[in-house]
Parts: C-alpha cells; structure tokens; sequence
C-alpha cells in the first residue's frame, strides 16, 4: 500500500469543492482520480476531518508472542 496524499492536496481538493466546484472536477483540475475527491468529502461531511486514516500497525505473529 502507497502513502497516503498530502494534506495540502486534500485541503486543496477540499477548498474547490467548497469554492463550487464540483466532486469530479475538483478531482481532475488535482490530478486524483474522483472517487478519491467524493470520498475525502463524504469523509469530511460524516466526521468533519478529511485527515488521512493510520496504516498499518502491530505486524508480530500474534501466534508466536503467546509462546514467547
């Protein structure tokens, strides 16, 4: 999995959609594809956060820790 966007990008995203633009051409005047703009803004309409979400995490063998 890649890294997540900038949150510059995003806000940018974010403030065209704001400024009227809508979902799909706030994605293609960026450069992201526009699932990913309808989904920061879904995002940001449920949570009012458009932050990118944590990844990955614990990568031990829970299976091997319990034997430790």
């Amino acid at each position: 999995m890649g890294k997540p966007l900038s949150m510059n990008l995003r806000e940018r995203v974010i403030g065209a959609i704001d400024g009227g633009l809508s979902r799909r051409a706030a994605g293609a005047r960026y450069g992201v594809a526009p699932s990913t703009a309808i989904r920061w803004d879904n995002e940001r309409r449920a949570t009012g956060s458009f932050a990118p979400k944590p990844q990955g995490g614990d990568t031990r063998s829970r299976k091997i820790e319990a034997n430790a």
